[in-house]
């Protein structure tokens, strides 16, 4: 039998499609009725999303019962309603699909907050701005060859981000749930390992996808084991960092920085408003999810996605598969 691709979306370029035709029909759902997508749920073998839409409630999902693939258009899965789907059912990262783009945004903002330059433009663009002394703006602004760069999250995006670090001169460590073995790269893990590495960490980005461990991860405690003058770059999800802990650390010392291209949740959506002033914050640096487009246009996590299904609808064994546990 014929499989069916369901695809989610409509930013996608429809020609992009065209090679899958040898293995299912492909259907849009924002070109459906309601009636229309009662009759077709029951024949879909595999969906394509990146947000999950409110018309594929608990309701139609159970009438979904070919459905045995589904393919997530960005890096993580957290906003997939896994509970809701069967245990049957496949679910794919697009991991490596964003890995250059996001970690070039990533040192982006990293270079940013250590050399202040989001501040001194803010300075020099007030009236009657006076240049400070030579030897405060030397020690504001962070060398980073010979510092030590922590990656949380040692996927493709960290592995660029390391990568990057290494031409600065950086020192790497690295958190990751699976072990490391590469030379020039320490490498922890576990609640144990990050209390270790937290500590000399003199710039730490977050590559890490949000599951229910990570969720949280960075507190008032783990805050509180880092330098006064770090830098934490922000590129994976927001909610893996407390929100409150991060702001009452930001308030109370002012030389750590806080740069970040995620924002957290309000109504289901990314808030640009947070509930908490960070906006008012020198050291709080935001950019409005602006990495993932930067890979988007290029085609690269597209591409990769409709690969991952090829490989799904020919019967080979798809990458990225999702271990269930870790969100549910």
């Amino acid at each position: 039998m014929r499989k069916r691709l369901l695809v989610i979306g409509s930013a996608y370029p429809k020609e992009e499609f065209d090679f899958l035709g040898r293995y299912a029909e492909t259907h849009w759902l924002d070109e459906m009725d309601g009636e229309g997508l009662e009759s077709l749920l029951p024949t879909i073998d595999c969906v394509l999303v990146n947000f999950w839409p409110s018309e594929l409630g608990p309701e139609r999902l159970a009438k979904m019962s070919r459905l045995s693939f589904v393919q997530s258009g960005l890096a993580g899965v957290n906003q997939i309603p896994l509970r809701n789907l069967g245990e049957g059912v496949v679910v794919c990262s697009n991991a490596g699909a964003y890995s250059d783009e996001v970690g070039e945004y990533a040192w982006g903002l990293l270079l940013a907050a250590a050399k202040k330059i989001v501040k001194y433009d803010r300075a020099v663009r007030t009236k009657g701005f006076a240049r400070p002394p030579t030897p405060l703006l030397g020690r504001e602004v962070m060398t980073l060859k010979g510092r030590t760069l922590g990656v949380m999250g040692y996927g493709g995006i960290g592995r660029s981000v390391a990568d990057i670090g290494r031409a600065f001169g950086m020192r790497i460590m690295v958190y990751s749930r699976r072990e490391v073995n590469e030379e020039g790269v320490a490498a922890f893990r576990g609640e144990r390992g990050l209390g270790q590495m937290l500590p000399q960490c003199d710039v730490l980005v977050l590559a890490l996808p949000l599951t229910k461990s990570t969720t949280g991860m960075l507190g008032k405690d783990e805050l509180e084991l880092m330098k006064r003058d770090s830098v934490i770059v922000n590129i994976a999800r927001a909610e893996i960092v407390d929100r409150r802990a991060l702001y009452n650390h930001l308030v109370r010392n002012g030389q750590f920085i806080f740069a970040t291209d995620v924002w957290w949740s309000k109504d289901g959506q990314e808030s640009y408003a947070p509930e908490l002033p960070f906006l008012e914050l020198d050291n709080f640096i935001g950019t409005p999810h602006a990495s993932g487009p930067s890979a988007v246009v290029g085609g690269r996590p597209l591409r990769f996605a409709l690969e991952n299904i090829e490989r799904f609808l020919k019967g080979e064994q798809p990458r990225n598969v999702v271990r269930r546990e870790e969100y549910v």
